[in-house]
């Protein structure tokens, strides 16, 4: 298996390999709160051609259904990513013969990709400890109601519209 760069996955963390995040999500929350989203997808099309070999659009519809919507394939992303994961070893393709309209492009996961889905896996398993830990930092700091009670300064006093208000 060749060795690539050190990943620019989520945090700047790599897997001491190239990793491309390809396309983005989409929806609500996209651009602001639903950044980092696009870095899911490299697993995630690993993750379906380990179960079957597909053309890159049924992949990009089963990219979105495995992950409920939260990572929205761009057509043109997933073919940049399917071309540099084929450059890389992780898949390989061929051309088959379609029943209506032109050849299409048949994706399959080698070895090597295999691989690197298994290190995938470590890796979103130590992200999703570092995520639970935050959860739980986070809920600890906002106890249920404090939001309506602590309105105006950060130390719960009113601010200047809430003094001119009351």
């Amino acid at each position: 298996m060749r060795e690539q760069d050190p990943g620019q996955g989520f945090g700047g963390q790599g897997l001491g390999r190239r990793r491309r995040g390809g396309g983005g999500g989409c929806g609500p929350g996209h651009g602001g709160r639903g950044r980092g989203r696009g870095v899911l997808l490299e697993p995630a099309v690993l993750a379906s051609l380990a179960s079957q070999s597909a053309h890159g659009y049924d992949l990009r519809k089963t990219v979105e259904e495995m992950t409920d919507g939260f990572v929205c394939v761009d057509p043109g992303g997933i073919y940049r990513l399917l071309r540099q994961l084929e450059q890389d070893g992780f898949v390989e393709s061929k051309w088959s013969e379609g029943e209506f309209g032109p050849q299409r492009r048949e994706y399959q996961i080698t070895r090597d990709g295999r691989e690197l889905l298994a290190q995938w896996g470590e890796d979103l398993r130590l992200r999703e400890r570092a995520f639970r830990s935050l959860i739980d930092v986070i809920e600890k700091s906002i106890k249920p109601g404090e939001q309506a009670e602590n309105k105006g300064t950060p130390e719960g006093e009113p601010d200047e519209k809430e003094k001119k208000d009351a």
